[in-house]
């Protein structure tokens, strides 16, 4: 079944609901990265979240950048999306090995780290890019991003983000759920929208069955009305190109660049979002020191 992303209403238009599945996409990311089990959860859970949070920007080419950096052995780890679907990510070191947690899972907080920040940047296509960082609260991602919301836009938002990892690395199921009620939401929706985290849990267990996400959508609000006002399929995409990479030889400037060319006779840039290698010989370098030499 391809990945979706839902956008749409409920509760009578009053509750925004976003949600997705992401399964090939969070197993195209662990087959491009080598991931291991904790980290393919860690690194699933925050394409996911990115993806959520980049469907509400109206401009194409606007975009949702998160950055964890806690203090677990995972290190960083990052996730860039665009309201098209497209995203990519990367765990700054993937083959972290952690013990299950307590309740028998994938230690995602314990891989994150609780101590640290969640940096959130918000291009919405249209003037500077919005910046906001938060503590993290628990590393597990869902939750963090949740407070994000809460502390940066005073947004209530019940989030739901998981990814179920077999023992031969394959992502065997990935989706998320965000619930956000919109202003003059009566409070009686509010009363209900509280008790729904269980419910939102078990969104992964419906995909996981073979439900689509509108039909998973269902299952959580338990009959309540739903709009779709739009679809999108979620993909792992990276926008790195050569010309990219020379303007960041460029940028390096022209004394750094005399020395890849002394010591080195040559360079080699890795894309850390898609393992990509891009190899530049003298000759190439001696171009680009030129090219330098103009800016």
């Amino acid at each position: 079944m391809k990945d979706e992303l839902v956008r749409a209403l409920a509760f009578d238009v009053n509750v925004a609901v976003l949600a997705a599945s992401t399964t090939q996409l969070a197993g195209e990311a662990q087959r491009i990265h080598g991931t291991w089990p904790v980290c393919t959860a860690a690194l699933g859970r925050v394409l996911t979240g990115a993806l959520l949070m980049a469907a509400s920007i109206k401009d194409p080419q606007g975009s949702v950048s998160l950055v964890f950096s806690g203090n677990g052995p995972a290190g960083n780890v990052v996730a860039v999306a665009r309201p098209d679907g497209e995203a990519k990510g990367y765990v700054e070191n993937p083959h972290t090995d952690l013990p299950a947690n307590s309740l028998g899972k994938l230690d995602v907080g314990g891989a994150l780290g609780k101590e640290g920040t969640l940096t959130v940047v918000t291009d919405t296509g249209r003037g500077e890019p919005y910046c906001g960082r938060t503590a993290l609260v628990s590393g597990e991602v869902a939750e963090d991003i949740a407070s994000y919301f809460l502390l940066s836009q005073q947004q209530p938002t019940m989030a739901y983000l998981g990814v179920l990892v077999a023992p031969d690395m394959r992502v065997l199921r990935s989706g998320g759920v965000f619930v956000q009620p919109l202003p003059g939401c009566p409070a009686g929706i509010v009363d209900r929208l509280e008790t729904m985290p269980d419910a939102l849990a078990s969104f992964g267990d419906v995909l996981l069955g073979g439900a689509s996400v509108e039909e998973a959508l269902g299952r959580v609000l338990a009959g309540d009305s739903l709009e779709v006002l739009e679809r999108t399929e979620p993909r792992l995409n990276c926008d790195c190109s050569i010309e990219r990479m020379e303007r960041a030889l460029i940028a390096t400037g022209r004394e750094a660049l005399r020395e890849m060319i002394e010591e080195d006779g040559g360079a080699e840039l890795n894309c850390r979002f898609c393992n990509r290698s891009y190899s530049f010989d003298e000759p190439d370098l001696r171009g680009l020191l030129d090219a330098a030499a103009q800016v």
